[in-house]
């Protein structure tokens, strides 16, 4: 490993704990529904990328509020394939 390597692994470390404090100061204001908190009330709250979300959510040392038990790491949105047409809805006959 290269002194420059480095370098970027601790600004990175440091990048991902400031994300972490991050979650933890948005946990408290996003809704929860018998200790359970869903990633997709985190992600409005905090408008960081899922994977990245996720991957702090899954943290063994990320710090919850004393009324969340759990975090509900599957998203509820429809997330489809990039550049895949959209669901274009039926248009209604008129009647006469």
């Amino acid at each position: 490993m290269t002194n420059g390597d480095k370098v970027d692994s601790e600004k990175n470390d440091e990048m991902f704990e400031r994300y972490k404090v991050a979650v933890e100061r948005a946990l408290p204001r996003v809704p929860v529904k018998n200790g359970v908190v869903e990633i997709d009330s985190v992600w409005v709250e905090t408008s960081l990328p899922y994977d990245l979300l996720e991957a702090i959510l899954r943290r063994d040392d990320l710090k919850l509020p004393p009324n969340v038990e759990r975090i509900h790491l599957r998203t509820r949105s429809e997330q489809g394939e990039p550049g895949a047409p959209g669901k274009r809805r039926r248009k209604r006959e008129v009647r006469n």
